[in-house]
C-alpha cells in the first residue's frame, strides 16, 4: 500500500512538474532559480526555455554552469545591482530592478528583474526571479523623452511666452520665458499658481480669468492687444492668444496661453509714424522715385510747396527731368548716376526747376540708392534736397565782403609799401644830398687851391733855379740841406704830386655830380632826365661793390646803351629802381661765385626805344637765376629769396610800384634756376 502512495505521488509530481515547466516554458520571458551560499558562489537550479530568446544562451549552459546570468551584465550597471543586492545570500527581501545584458552575440537589451529570496534549512538562498525583456518599452520611453526634451527646448527656445491652465485657471506649467516674465526662477515653479498668486494686478487677473472662461465655454480662440505695464514705468506691448486645450476625445480640458513681446514692433511703429511726420512737414523735398525710369512714386509736402505743386496734386507722371534744368540733368546722367550706381550715393549742389515759374533754386542734392527687399537689389532711389538760396545770398555776400576786405588790404599794403618807399627815398635823397652838399665845399675849395698851389710850387722852382745859377756853390750847411731833403727830386714830384691830387679832386666832384643826379633833390618831382645819366650815377654809388676783393672777382659792367630821348620821369624814384635791380643782380652773382657756379660774372645794361612812346632798360646778370615756381611772387609786399637779416623783401615791391604805379610802365622778369636772370624796364616817354 505505502509503494503503490508512493508510486502515485511520484507520478502525481511528475505530472505537476511537466505542467509546470510547460506553464514556464508558455510564459513571456524566462524563470529562473538560483541558489546563493554564504561564501558567494552562485549556481543556477533551474531556468525556462526563454532564455534562449531573452540571453540567447542554452539551458543546458545555464544548469551546467557554463554560463551564469550575472556574467551577462552590463559593466556600467553592474555596481548598482551589486549595491541593490540581487542573489545576496543575506539579503532577503524583494529585488526589483531594470538594467542591461549583453548577450553573447554583442547584443544589447534591457531586463526587468524579479527576485523573490527564500532561506534554506543548510542557510543557503534560493531566488525565484521572472526576467522580462523591457527593451523595446525602453525604447519607446527613450524616444518618448526626447520628445519631451525637445518640445521643452522648443517652448524654452522660443521667444513667445508659453503658458497652460486647467478647467480652474490653475497654471499646470509655462516655458522659461514665461517663468521669467512673471519672476520665477523656474517653469516648475508655477504649477498650482493662479493670476491672483502671481504678480498681476487684481484687475489685470479679473479679466485673465474672465477670459479663461469665455475661452473655455465657446470652445474659440481669443486674440488680443495688451498693454503692461513694468515696474520700471516703461511700457511693455504685449499680443496674447488664448486657446481651448482638448482632450483625445475633443473635451476641454484647460486654455493655452501664448504672449508675444511686440514692444520693439510697437516702439517701431510709433517711430516710423514720428518719422513721417518729420519727413511730411520738413521744408526739405523728400522723395521716392524709380531708378530705372526715374518716375517719382512719392514726394513730401515741403517738396511738393518748394516746386508748386498742391497736396492733392498727383507726382506718379513726374520724372527726374521736370525737376531740374537740361544742363543739371547733364550733371546727373554723365556723373552723379554712375556714381551712384558705384557706391549707392551721390550729392552736388544743382538747382531745382520750379514746376510753375521755371525759376531755377540752388539746392543741396543728396540721392541714395534703396534696394527692393525681396530681390536685395537697388530699384528705387531716395532723394533730399535742400534749398540753400539762403546760404547762397550769404556766401555771395560774404565772397563781395571778402572781396572788399582784400582790396582794402592790398590798398593799405600799397599805401604803407608808398610810405615806406617814400620815407626811403626822402631820407636817402636827403643823406645823399646833404653828404654832396657837405663834401662838395670843401672839395671845391682844394680844387680851387691847388691851382695857386700849382703856380706857387712853379714860381719857388724858378726862383731855386735863380739861386742855382748865380750861387753854383752854396754854403755847406745849405749844401748838406738840399742833399737830406734831396731837392731835386722833390722839386720834380711835388709836380705829379699836385696833378695826382687835381684828378683826386676832379673824382671826388665827379661822384659829387652822380650823388647828386641820383638824388635829384635839388629838381622837381617830374623832370625830363637822360636815363643814361641815372644809370651811370647808380653804378658809381655801387663802384664799391664791383671792384675785385680777396675773395671774389671784379663784376664786368657791359653797357649796350641805345639812343635814348629825354625822358619824363620821376628822376629819384627811378634811380632807386636801377638801384635796386642792380643791388640785386651784385647779390646774385656773389652768391654765384661762393657756390663755384660762375667765374666771371657780368651785368649787361642795354637801353634801347620800344616804339615811339616808350624806352626800355634791360638788367641782365649770368648769377644763379630765379625758380618759376617762385616768379609770381617776385614783386610781392616783403617775400624775399634772401637768408634772414639779408634782405626785407621791400625792393622789388618798391621797384614795381614806382615803375607800374607811378609811370604807368611795365618791370617784368625774365629767369630761370641756374640761367641768370633779366629785369625789363619799359616806361613811356612822356608822362600825361
Amino acid at each position: 500500500m505505502d509503494i503503490l502512495r508512493a508510486q502515485q505521488e511520484l507520478a502525481d509530481l511528475q505530472t505537476s512538474e511537466a505542467r509546470f515547466q510547460k506553464l514556464a516554458n508558455n510564459l513571456p520571458g524566462m524563470i529562473t532559480q538560483f541558489r546563493a551560499t554564504g561564501d558567494g558562489s552562485l549556481s543556477t537550479l533551474y531556468v525556462s526555455s526563454g532564455c534562449v530568446d531573452i540571453c540567447e544562451v542554452a539551458v543546458e549552459d545555464f544548469l551546467s554552469g557554463v554560463m551564469q546570468f550575472e556574467d551577462l551584465q552590463h559593466p556600467d550597471d553592474r555596481p548598482r545591482i551589486q549595491q541593490a543586492g540581487i542573489y545576496s545570500s543575506e539579503k532577503l527581501t524583494l529585488f526589483k530592478e531594470e538594467f542591461r545584458i549583453i548577450t553573447p552575440s554583442g547584443n544589447l537589451k534591457w531586463v526587468q528583474v524579479t527576485s523573490q529570496p527564500e532561506r534554506q534549512a543548510d542557510g543557503s538562498t534560493i531566488w525565484d526571479s521572472i526576467i522580462l525583456d523591457i527593451t523595446d518599452r525602453k525604447q519607446a520611453e527613450q524616444e518618448l523623452q526626447q520628445s519631451q526634451q525637445f518640445l521643452r527646448l522648443l517652448l524654452d527656445n522660443i521667444p513667445q511666452l508659453v503658458f497652460w491652465k486647467d478647467r480652474e485657471s490653475n497654471f499646470m506649467g509655462c516655458n522659461t520665458n514665461g517663468a521669467k516674465f512673471v519672476g520665477l526662477e523656474s517653469p516648475d515653479m508655477i504649477v498650482g499658481q493662479t493670476d491672483y498668486t502671481l504678480p498681476f494686478t487684481v484687475e489685470s487677473a479679473v479679466q485673465n480669468v474672465e477670459r479663461d472662461r469665455r475661452v473655455m465655454d465657446s470652445g474659440q480662440s481669443d486674440l488680443h492687444i495688451m498693454i503692461h505695464q513694468r515696474s520700471d514705468g516703461s511700457t511693455l506691448w504685449l499680443d496674447t492668444r488664448k486657446t481651448p486645450l482638448r482632450d483625445l476625445d475633443g473635451n476641454v480640458i484647460g486654455v493655452l496661453v501664448t504672449l508675444e513681446d511686440i514692444s520693439d514692433r510697437k516702439l517701431a511703429e510709433i517711430e516710423v509714424q514720428k518719422l513721417a511726420s518729420v519727413v511730411e512737414n520738413t521744408t526739405d523735398f523728400i522723395s521716392i522715385a524709380n531708378i530705372e525710369d526715374g518716375q517719382t512714386l512719392y514726394l513730401n509736402a515741403g517738396g511738393r510747396q518748394l516746386v508748386g505743386l498742391g497736396i492733392t496734386d498727383t507726382v506718379k507722371n513726374l520724372h527726374l527731368s521736370d525737376f531740374h534744368n537740361r544742363e543739371d540733368m547733364a550733371k546727373i546722367q554723365e556723373t552723379l548716376m554712375p556714381h551712384l550706381r558705384q557706391y549707392g550715393y551721390a550729392s552736388a549742389e544743382l538747382h531745382l526747376q520750379h514746376l510753375i515759374t521755371q525759376v531755377q533754386i540752388p539746392v543741396e542734392w543728396n540721392i541714395f540708392t534703396i534696394k527692393d527687399p525681396n530681390t536685395g537689389q537697388p530699384s528705387y532711389i531716395a532723394a533730399i534736397i535742400r534749398d540753400i538760396s539762403d546760404r547762397k545770398r550769404t556766401e555771395s555776400e560774404l565772397n563781395q565782403r571778402t572781396a572788399e576786405l582784400e582790396q582794402t588790404l592790398k590798398e593799405l599794403k600799397h599805401t604803407q609799401t608808398q610810405m615806406v618807399q617814400s620815407e626811403k627815398m626822402s631820407g636817402l635823397g636827403q643823406l645823399v644830398a646833404g653828404v654832396a652838399h657837405e663834401i662838395n665845399n670843401p672839395v671845391n675849395f682844394i680844387y680851387g687851391n691847388l691851382i695857386h698851389a700849382h703856380n706857387y710850387a712853379k714860381d719857388l722852382g724858378q726862383l731855386l733855379d735863380l739861386y742855382q745859377k748865380h750861387y753854383p756853390t752854396p754854403h755847406a750847411e745849405i749844401q748838406e740841406q738840399i742833399e737830406e731833403i734831396e731837392l731835386n727830386f722833390l722839386l720834380e714830384d711835388m709836380h705829379n704830386l699836385l696833378a695826382s691830387m687835381q684828378v683826386g679832386a676832379e673824382r671826388i666832384q665827379k661822384i659829387v655830380v652822380s650823388l647828386r643826379t641820383f638824388s635829384r633833390m635839388d629838381e622837381a618831382d617830374m623832370k625830363s632826365v637822360n636815363i643814361h645819366d641815372g644809370i651811370d650815377s647808380t653804378l658809381m654809388i655801387l663802384q664799391h661793390r664791383l671792384k675785385a676783393r680777396s675773395d671774389a672777382s671784379i663784376i664786368e659792367i657791359i653797357k649796350a646803351y641805345g639812343e635814348l630821348p629825354i625822358v619824363e620821369c620821376f628822376a629819384g624814384q627811378l634811380n632807386q629802381v636801377f638801384m635796386n635791380l642792380l643791388s640785386n643782380a651784385i647779390d646774385a652773382l656773389e652768391e654765384s661765385l661762393e657756390i663755384g657756379q660762375i667765374h666771371n660774372p657780368t651785368i649787361t645794361i642795354s637801353t634801347a626805344f620800344v616804339n615811339s612812346k616808350e624806352v626800355m632798360i634791360q638788367i641782365s646778370d649770368n648769377g644763379i637765376g630765379i625758380p618759376t615756381e617762385i616768379q609770381h611772387r617776385l614783386f610781392d609786399p616783403f617775400f624775399t629769396t634772401k637768408p634772414v637779416g639779408k634782405g626785407t623783401g621791400m625792393g622789388l615791391s618798391i621797384s614795381y610800384q614806382i615803375v607800374v604805379d607811378k609811370h604807368g610802365g611795365k618791370l617784368e622778369c625774365v629767369s630761370g634756376a641756374g640761367q641768370g636772370s633779366t629785369f625789363v624796364v619799359t616806361i613811356p616817354i612822356r608822362q600825361h
